[in-house]
């Protein structure tokens, strides 16, 4: 095999070493920059076979590096890398040409597998210009929780093409806002139509005569056998090309066919692209930014009420059956309760603000935890043997940060925090002294 010059533009140093030392395992060259400016330079000057780029650069976007690639002719193919995973930078990603899109933490084999796909001789790389910006493009899907990355990348695609996609998740969590964020960015939008089953057929062939757009069908395995039939055969006929379709369901697509609820071949056709949407339960991490754009859209001259710490808890400890259209509604009733001051617990529902009470912090956000302290040591293990920390020095960083909040969260006094850990106080001071955050007052 060939050895191949790899750019990896990564300004956090560890990650870029550790991506070096896998692009070395791989067998191929890497060359490692901590800028845009510097990638930028290095692509002058040297022919390399692929690009891994992160977002997050301490001189410019790695957005805009992509952008000035393209722009510029240059077809190198470019993979993607973010800690900061949201659906505005899936699609600019995907529509600025980049080749692959990876969130942090990374997965390392995926990501070997991914550069090495890449690098296969043949890959097609894309080269359309950049799209026109519409500044009426309001709808986003908001949130960086661990797992909205597939919905994301899923959004990305759907957006850069027009194939039919299934868009699978809960009731309330946000089916039609994903789809409308998808007509919004698709290449040829025009107008949005919402079908509900009742009226599928006939709004739909009035839609197709009207010049083309995205038919969103709402609930489709709710639809009856002979509408889904009809749908099928309607989808099959080259016919409605000017028409973008988009179907939601609330159920599991593959039970549903399996229990007969929906057809296969309806199925087939409409999951072309399938995008899942977790419940808000498993994003718990992305409910104060949730909450603050939903409190912030109620306008109003006057800065937006503040929702007090207390509330923000109760918050992220509910359970949300209703998802993420109930936390709007809720955060309405808040902000009518407080008259337009600090929202209180008070403010909320009582079975909501019961659960800053009841709540099980084990439970809030299920997984995210992991998710960051993965992404802390992904940097770390896959260095060589002899620079990896040991087990006692990783534990010793963790519970540094942690004992450092909680020392904040307790008006930095090691007797009150003792006291709220239920330790005794001079095994606190020992371990403070050992991290050293030991008070000399103390």
């Amino acid at each position: 095999m060939t050895a191949l010059p790899i750019l990896i533009i990564e300004d956090e140093h560890a990650l870029g070493t550790a991506l070096s030392f896998l692009v070395r395992r791989m067998g191929h060259l890497p060359t490692l920059a901590a800028s845009g400016t510097a990638g930028l330079d290095a692509i002058k000057k040297t022919s390399f076979a692929a690009v891994v780029l992160d977002i997050g650069l301490p001189d410019m976007s790695g957005l805009e590096v992509l952008e000035r690639l393209r722009q510029g002719g240059n077809s190198v193919p470019v993979l993607v890398i973010t800690a900061h995973a949201t659906l505005d930078h899936a699609i600019h990603s995907q529509k600025s040409g980049a080749t692959g899109y990876l969130t942090k933490p990374l997965d390392l084999p995926q990501f070997e597998q991914t550069l090495g796909a890449m690098l296969a001789p043949g890959l097609p790389v894309k080269e359309e210009a950049l799209p026109e910006h519409r500044e009426t493009r309001s709808a986003t899907l908001i949130g960086a929780a661990p797992c909205l990355r597939d919905a994301f990348i899923g959004i990305a695609r759907a957006c850069a093409g027009d194939v039919p996609a299934l868009i699978t998740g809960p009731s309330g969590a946000g089916k039609r806002l994903a789809a409308a964020v998808i007509h919004a960015h698709s290449p040829r939008s025009s107008e949005l139509l919402e079908v509900r089953a009742c009226l599928l057929m006939t709004e739909a062939a009035d839609f197709e005569c009207s010049g083309g757009g995205t038919l969103v069908l709402d609930e489709v395995t709710e639809l009856s056998a002979d509408l889904q039939t009809r749908l099928a055969a309607w989808l099959a006929n080259a016919s409605h090309d000017q028409v973008r379709v988009l179907a939601t369901t609330s159920r599991d697509p593959r039970e549903a066919v399996r229990s007969g609820a929906l057809r296969e071949d309806l199925y087939y056709a409409l999951s072309t692209l399938t995008i899942p949407l977790p419940p808000l339960c498993e994003r718990s991490g992305d409910i104060p930014a949730l909450s603050s754009f939903f409190v912030g859209m109620r306008g109003g001259a006057s800065p937006p009420p503040v929702l007090t710490p207390p509330v923000v808890a109760a918050l992220q400890a509910y359970g949300w059956p209703g998802n993420v259209r109930e936390l709007r509604h809720v955060l309405d009733y808040a902000v009518t309760m407080s008259g337009g001051g600090p929202v209180f617990l008070s403010h909320l529902p009582a079975h909501v603000a019961a659960a800053a009470i009841t709540g099980d912090a084990a439970e809030i956000a299920p997984g995210e935890l992991e998710a960051v302290i993965a992404r802390w040591l992904d940097a770390g293990l896959v260095l060589p043997e002899s620079e990896q920390p040991d087990y006692e020095l990783l534990l010793e960083r963790i519970e540094t940060v942690m004992l450092r909040h909680l020392l904040g969260r307790h008006e930095n006094r090691p007797t009150r925090l003792a006291a709220a850990l239920r330790i005794h106080r001079a095994t606190l001071r020992q371990k403070l002294r050992r991290v050293g955050l030991q008070r000399d007052d103390v």
